[in-house]
């Protein structure tokens, strides 16, 4: 896939309190309680939105704009 679009945010877009490994680790909690508000792909590893598919984040990596944008995180 080479779309511009689904490049991870710069890092500068980071909230300062949170890390992608985090939100890496307490979706991966929900997602095995079945509660994931995003779907888990196992073959890459990472968190992709329902609605299309889309990088939402992995343990390295979060679009934090996309994530602020779809109102995913609030801050």
């Amino acid at each position: 896939m080479d779309r511009h679009d689904d490049k991870p945010a710069a890092p500068s877009e980071t909230p300062a309190n949170l890390h992608a490994k985090d939100l890496f680790y307490l979706e991966t909690w929900a997602w095995e309680k079945g509660v994931c508000e995003v779907e888990y792909d196992e073959y890459l590893g990472i968190f992709r939105f329902y609605e299309d598919g889309r990088f939402a984040f992995s343990r390295e990596f979060a679009d934090w704009r996309l994530l602020k944008e779809r109102r995913y995180i609030d801050f």
